[in-house]
Formats: C-alpha cells, structure tokens, sequence
C-alpha cells in the first residue's frame, strides 16, 4: 500500500466527524458540574473529587483499551471496526448520564453519576476515542495529509463543542428548564454522536502497512511491557504527551469554569451563548483559512509558536476582562485567542503519529494503539485535574449555589478561566523551544522508513 499517499475528501470527513464523541465529552466538561450542583443539588467538592477519581480509572481503561486495539486484526484493519461495534453503546451511554435519580439520596446519586459517568468516558469514549486516534497514524504517513486530517478533527471536534455548548442553555430553556430537559437534549446529543462514529467508519480505510508486513517478517504481537517501553523510550512520543496534557488541560479547565465565569463574574449566563457563538468564526476560520499555509511555509514548530503567543495574549486580555466585568474585552480576548487556537492544536493533535514513525525508525516496531492509549491517558488525567479543580477552587472559596459571589470566590473563577491557561501556554512554550526537533529529522525518518518496505517487497 502507498503510505504517503493523497487521501479523499470523504476520508478526511470520515475522521473529522468521529469527532463528535470528542465533542460530547467537552460539552459535558463545560455543564455537567453545574448539572449537577445547580439541578440535582450535589456538593460542588465532592463533584469535584468524583471527576478527578473517575479519570484515573478512566487513564487505566486507556491502557487497556490501546493494548486491545494493537491486538485487532480484521478485514477492515485494528481501528476501523470499534467505530463501528461501539457506534449505538457510545451515543447511548451519553444519554444515561443524564438520568441521574433525583430525588435519590447523595449515595445514591453518587453512585449513579460515577458509573454512568464512566460509562461514558472510561469504555466507550475511551475505546472510539484511541480507535480514531490510531487512525492518524493509520490512514497516511505524508505529513501535510496528516495536519490536513488534524484540522479537519478539529474543525468538527471543535466545532461539535463551540456549537454545543453556544446552544445548550437555549435549548435546555425551549424544552422547560428542568431535569427532564437536559435528558431530552443529551439524547439528541446521543444520536449525533452514534451518526458520527458510523460514518467514521463507513467512509474511511487503513492503508499504513509496518516494515514487519511489507518485508514479510513476522508481525509479532507486541506484549503489553514492550509496547510501554517502546512508548517511553521514544523522545518524540514522550514530548507528545505532555504538550497533549498541557494543551488539554488549557482546554478544559477554560471550559469547565466557563459557565461559572459567565454567570457569577461576568453577571450573565447567557454569555455562555452569545461568546461561544462570537467564537465560532475565528476559531473555524482559523483552523480552515490558517493552519494549511502556516504549517506549508513555516512548520509545525514556528506554527505552534504563533499559537501560542495569541492564546496566551487572549488569556490575557480575558483575565483582565474579568477584573473589569468589561464584555467588550471579553470579546476581544475570545476573538484572539479562537483566531489562533487551530495554529496550536492541530500540529500538537499530529504529534503522536510522527512519534510512531520515529519509533519505527529506530525500532522497526508500530505501536498505534499503545501510543495513542497512553497519551489518551494523561490527556484524560489533566482533563479530570482540570474539572477537578473548578470543584475544588470554588469549594475552597466559599462557593455558594444562585448567590452573588464573595471577591474571593471571583477571582478563583478569574483564575480558573484565565490565569492557569496563560501559565500554562508559558510552560508549552518553553518545552517546544527547548525539546522539539523533528521538523528537520522528518524527511529522513520517512525516506529511511520507505527504502526498507521497498527493499522487504523486492527481497
């Protein structure tokens, strides 16, 4: 099979629609805390506490799910068919978190909302989430066909969730406000998610053979130990993790104290529509208008510089927004900092599968669903550190539930919504600056990569 080969538009659309299961669970990052502590009446810390266990089992189902995934062999290749077997369960377990009894006792209801949760997260998101990841790898190994598969992920990934979370509220309201509201939605929500995963795989296909196949060697399983120590002897694979972790947790902890910030220091919930809504534009427009001609011209490293740069000047400008209650700067802040947003994470979403061509490189061994399980795995332990800490910051400052907020309850809110991602960007920055290498080994790795298929064909 040609590796580098051109993909079709479809299959580019196949990736970025299974997307949607990514989306859902950003959506439930930014409301389901509010969920609920506002609608079923649970403790903000313990909420809190709930998240954070729930994703270090969730970080151990990623392990195991990338292991089953790397064991998969089937006639429409290792990844493919899970979009397809797990399609309806996913979009159901959504559902059912919603559900929760509400008029349960807190035991119960914590019972209920951390198997549901994990329902969600820990199997089925989990098991789709690594699928589509492998598929990066799987699909192609051009580089500028992978950062165009990136954008269109994102696109829809993103997209998914600035939609989503633009129209919760107003729809959650058009269906009467209450419990049964939210459940009517996240069925709907559900179903779209289903359609994504089965288009997902119904319109794409694996053609990235190993030197193992092409050569006709043994394609050895790889057990469990070696596909660890093939992940964390990877230099590459191991900047990939943590620039996933740190740029997720940017992500998530913005978006999980997003609700709160609009409703308790800026003073209008319904800001959680209209900002969401100004935000679409630059954040699609920049993904499909700048990412292509940033990567072409100057690399994925320069790219995530100028990603970056803007974000963190956006957290910025959002901080002090928040300080001054001044929308007008909020607006401004959201507008740089969604501009810019594609221009970090659509190369950062690419850099795990150059890590599995590096490794091969030096290994002759592909590790996909290792790969992508472990890095799904700290990308899920920062995603329940970041909805973690909004229970936790707003239990330590004396959060209390439908009251104008104390000082300092806002400015842990500010903090939460603004001043950790700007940190955070700081520290992305110093690790690409100082770790990242392979635009320049690129070219080697997959000319090396090529010549030994090529000699394994002939052989």
């Amino acid at each position: 099979m040609e590796t580098g080969r051109k993909l079709k538009f479809t299959e580019k659309l196949a990736y970025g629609v299974a997307d949607f299961p990514e989306a859902a669970n950003s959506i439930l990052a930014a409301f389901l805390t509010m969920f609920y502590t506002d609608n079923i009446g649970m403790a903000a810390g313990a909420v809190g506490t709930m998240f954070f266990i729930s994703k270090l089992f969730d970080g151990i189902s990623d392990i195991l799910a990338g292991t089953l995934i790397d064991k998969t062999k089937t006639k429409w290749g290792k990844a493919r068919p899970w979009l397809l077997w797990l399609a309806v369960p996913t979009g159901l377990a959504l559902a059912l978190i919603f559900w929760i009894p509400q008029d349960g006792s807190p035991t119960a209801q914590m019972i209920y909302a951390f198997v549901t949760y994990n329902l969600f997260t820990a199997v089925m998101f989990t098991i789709t989430g690594i699928a589509r990841s492998s598929l990066l790898a799987l699909m192609t190994q051009d580089m500028k066909e992978r950062g165009s598969m990136a954008s269109f992920g994102m696109f829809f990934g993103l997209g998914g969730t600035i939609l989503g979370c633009s129209v919760t509220f107003p729809l959650v309201f058009k269906l009467g406000g209450d419990t049964m509201a939210w459940r009517i939605l996240f069925i709907i929500y559900g179903v779209i998610v289903t359609v994504g995963l089965f288009a997902g795989f119904f319109m794409s296909k694996e053609y990235v053979v190993s030197v193992e196949s092409a050569t006709k060697s043994t394609d050895s399983k790889i057990s469990f130990g070696e596909a660890v120590k093939l992940f964390f002897t990877n230099k590459y694979l191991i900047i990939a993790l943590f620039m996933t972790i740190l740029v997720n947790f940017v992500t998530q902890v913005n978006s999980s104290s997003q609700t709160y910030f609009y409703t308790y220091t800026m003073g209008d919930a319904m800001l959680t529509t209209s900002l969401n809504l100004v935000s679409v534009v630059p954040i699609l427009g920049g993904i499909v208008f700048l990412v292509g001609p940033c990567l072409a011209k100057f690399g994925k490293r320069k790219c995530m510089y100028i990603g970056i740069i803007g974000q963190l000047i956006g957290s910025i400008i959002r901080g002090i927004a928040g300080m001054t209650q001044s929308v007008p700067l909020l607006i401004v802040g959201t507008i740089v900092s969604g501009a810019v947003t594609g221009l970090l994470a659509v190369p950062v979403s690419t850099l795990f599968a150059d890590g599995i061509d590096y490794g091969e490189y030096k290994t002759n061994r592909r590790i996909e669903g290792m790969g992508s399980a472990i890095t799904s795995f700290s990308q899920k332990i920062s995603s329940g550190f970041a909805m973690a800490s909004v229970g936790w910051v707003l239990q330590l400052t004396g959060y209390i539930e439908g009251q104008v907020q104390s000082a300092l309850t806002n400015m842990g809110i500010i903090s939460l919504y603004a001043w950790a991602p700007a940190v955070t960007l700081a520290i992305i920055f110093f690790i690409l600056k100082v770790f990242y290498q392979y635009d320049k080994e690129a070219p080697t790795v997959l000319a090396e990569l090529e010549r030994r298929k090529r000699e394994g064909t002939n052989a």
